[in-house]
């Protein structure tokens, strides 16, 4: 088990990134944490990899070396082993290393040299078709599991023992490990097809059609926009809401947040931009979620009519593939966050019961006790560790790491290393990640919860989770720091019509807010006006 918030004896050569690991658990981990869901996360990659045939029963244990884990801490941020995932990308047919480096974290080294491998092909062969077939109604029916199971808990845990706390943690423990190992197959899979869809957009001379190709696959983002303008139109109940979707809400990749099941605040401040949008209206969420369908449809018939005859169905197939992984992808990020939502209010009771015993002085302060002590038994007083934590903790909040480094990461505080503010007539560059065209007001966001935004403002952040799809309905398009083409953020955008540009690195420090900026979906690049 990973003992430490901050990697020591990390080898020279092996290469981190915060890419999509930053968006799955944004923030610093408390100890709590990572002590719960390191372990379960380490085997889930691994449990992946073997039902796709890639790993052998050997691999099915955690390493003791660093280096040999798919992910790890940096300043108790989380951060992906570039090099592990290479090394499997490199078995795996129909993809390579350096594709899944582009599309699972945005970024890839200009060293990079794949070394793709078929030793494990039989035993892949064998096994991944089977896996692929299975899964959409294997992973529709895990998540209609864990929807039932999420509202079966919750009314209980408010009186709940020591005991039942703890069986409760235990149970959401193995479910996240559960729902993690299917999601991370679904996110190599879809990464796979969405690398083929675009290499056929290119052969058929219509590159960059991929960005339409993917869109208008229908999401859990989907629902919870679609739903908001509901609620804000008297159509559904804030009970409604909240038992649909209050798993999400501000900090929800980490334990320690606080949901919209517990605190609605950040959504009843939105409902007034969603009353102002009619019914029928090309800004209401379903208008904007047939819009995209009806533009991967025109998208799909241009690729069709540029591809040879006989080649028209396998690329249909593909597209129609790609389509439905992408919607799993998001489908499963649900799944993981409905967990995480039955631990953290486990979690708080217990915290009620460790004040009542007096080993800590606050509820909260049970993030910063390790899950496996607390498993083990705590007793005594803890607040003097407790404090050094939340100590630790603050200090960690006003850090960042480099998207990408080998060894030990030259960790920096907001704002440093990240060049100065963007002038005018000067340009960002990304990853061209939803298509079309905005100018419009740069609004810099760090804080969902906290920022007022006016219709057509430009989001521009470090990387989105699903508690910011309140705002996606109000902006005019999106840019962030981190991800790839299938990040969380470019994926909502695609499904709302909104131009994104993912992976500018720096683009939450050098954007000056409130700057007059265009954002090109199609070039990947943002442009300051005035």
């Amino acid at each position: 088990m990973l003992t430490t918030l901050d990697s020591a004896g990390v080898a020279s050569e092996t290469t981190w990134t915060t890419g999509n690991v930053a968006e799955a658990f944004p923030g610093v981990f408390t100890a709590f944490g990572i002590s719960f869901v390191f372990e379960p996360m380490e085997m889930a990659f691994r449990r992946m990899f073997y039902d796709l045939g890639a790993f052998s029963t050997a691999d099915l244990v955690i390493p003791d070396s660093v280096d040999d884990c798919f992910w790890s801490l940096f300043a108790g941020r989380g951060a992906g082993n570039i090099d592990k995932f290479r090394q499997v990308a490199d078995v795996l047919p129909g993809t390579s290393a350096t594709a899944i480096e582009a599309q699972l974290f945005g970024y890839v080294r200009p060293e990079t040299v794949d070394a793709n491998t078929i030793r494990r092909y039989p035993m892949i062969l064998a096994k991944a078709p089977r896996w692929v077939a299975s899964t959409p109604k294997r992973h529709d029916s895990m998540f209609a599991g864990l929807r039932r199971w999420r509202l079966d808990q919750l009314p209980g845990i408010g009186i709940a023992d020591k005991s039942t706390c703890l069986a409760v943690l235990a149970d959401a423990r193995r479910r996240f490990e559960d729902i993690m190992t299917i999601h991370m197959g679904v996110a190599f899979v879809s990464s796979a097809l969405a690398d083929k869809v675009a290499e056929f957009a290119s052969a058929a001379g219509v590159p960059g059609l991929e960005q339409h190709l993917l869109s208008g696959v229908g999401s859990d983002e989907n629902e919870v926009a679609h739903d908001l303008w509901a609620l804000a139109h008297d159509e559904i109940t804030e009970q409604d809401f909240v038992d649909r979707h209050g798993y999400h809400g501000p900090g929800e990749g980490q334990l320690s947040g606080r949901t919209w099941r517990e605190d609605l605040g950040p959504v009843r401040q939105r409902l007034d931009d969603y009353r102002s949008i009619p019914a029928g209206s090309p800004k209401a969420p379903r208008s904007r979620s047939s819009a995209q369908v009806a533009l991967r449809d025109s998208a799909l018939r241009q690729l069709l009519d540029a591809t040879p005859a006989v080649k028209r169905r396998p690329t249909a197939l593909l597209v129609r593939w790609a389509a439905r992984f992408l919607a799993l992808r998001e489908q499963g990020k649900a799944g993981y966050l409905m967990t995480y939502d039955v631990a953290r209010a486990a979690a708080r009771r217990l915290g009620d019961h460790m004040v009542g015993h007096g080993v800590i002085t606050d509820r909260e302060h049970i993030f910063h006790l390790r899950y496996d002590a607390l498993v083990a038994g705590v007793s005594g007083d803890q607040r003097a560790l407790v404090n050094d934590r939340i100590a630790e903790y603050t200090q960690r909040t006003e850090l960042r790491l480099p998207q990408a480094w080998q060894g030990t990461p030259e960790i920096v505080k907001v704002g440093e290393g990240s060049g100065e503010l963007l002038g005018p007539n000067q340009t960002l560059s990304g990853v061209a990640a939803s298509g079309g065209v905005v100018e419009g007001r740069a609004r810099v966001v760090h804080d969902p919860s906290e920022v007022e935004l006016d219709d057509g403002d430009v989001l521009v952040c470090e990387t989105t989770d699903p508690s910011w799809v309140s705002l996606f309905l109000v902006a005019g398009a999106v840019v962030t720091d981190y991800g790839g083409l299938l990040s969380h953020g470019p994926i909502v955008a695609r499904e709302l019509g909104l131009p994104c540009v993912c992976g500018t690195e720096t683009g939450s420090n050098r954007i000056p807010d409130g700057a007059h900026i265009r954002v090109d979906g199609d070039k990947g690049e943002v442009t300051i006006l005035a």
